[in-house]
């Protein structure tokens, strides 16, 4: 039995996005679950099909799992960036041994990035941007509203008087964009 069901569900999903698509509401309650946050919940979620989009993997023999791992994984990266975050925010500040009192400026040991990484920098914001442009108008909209103002999706949703699925779908839409022309840059290089 377990081998015909597994069968049945490799046939089923022609690709990880369509599995994505079709656990949609039980991704978004398990990482409500471990986030506390419906936006972030749905952001993650939103991640993950794009991801599931624009891989390569041959299908897994257990397609539902594979893409709770990546949901779990990408909570996990969250949680991870979050902690970082605040330690960085909380650490206290070494000052100048030189420094006369407590309101001299502190002093920040700040990696500098190279030369080559700021051209490589600049360079992925010149392509981005030129696929944004490229965008059909509403799409670009939405886009520009959730990354430029860092809006929800139910926020650009209410803005826009339209459904927060449009909005997942213009994002989706953009960041997969985005994605291909960056990998493609790469493969150029």
């Amino acid at each position: 039995m377990y081998l015909q069901r597994n069968h049945m569900t490799r046939r089923r999903f022609s690709n990880l996005a369509q599995v994505v698509e079709e656990y949609y509401d039980e991704l978004l309650g398990f990482v409500v679950r471990r986030t506390g946050s419906r936006p972030l919940a749905e952001e993650i979620v939103h991640e993950t099909w794009i991801r599931a989009s624009i891989t390569r993997v041959v299908m897994p023999g257990n397609p539902r799992a594979y893409v709770y791992s990546m949901v779990r994984n990408l909570v996990i990266d969250h949680h991870r960036h979050h902690s970082v975050r605040q330690m960085v925010e909380l650490s206290p500040v070494p000052h100048d041994e030189n420094s006369e009192g407590e309101n001299c400026a502190p002093q920040h040991d700040v990696a500098v990035p190279s030369h080559e990484d700021m051209v490589s920098a600049r360079q992925e914001l010149a392509l981005i941007s030129d696929v944004v442009t490229r965008l059909p108008q509403k799409c670009r909209q939405v886009f520009l509203m959730y990354r430029g103002q860092e809006l929800s999706m139910s926020e650009i949703a209410k803005t826009l008087d339209i459904s927060v699925r449009t909005v997942e779908n213009h994002i989706a839409r953009a960041m997969v964009e985005c994605r291909r022309c960056l990998q493609d840059a790469r493969r150029e290089l």
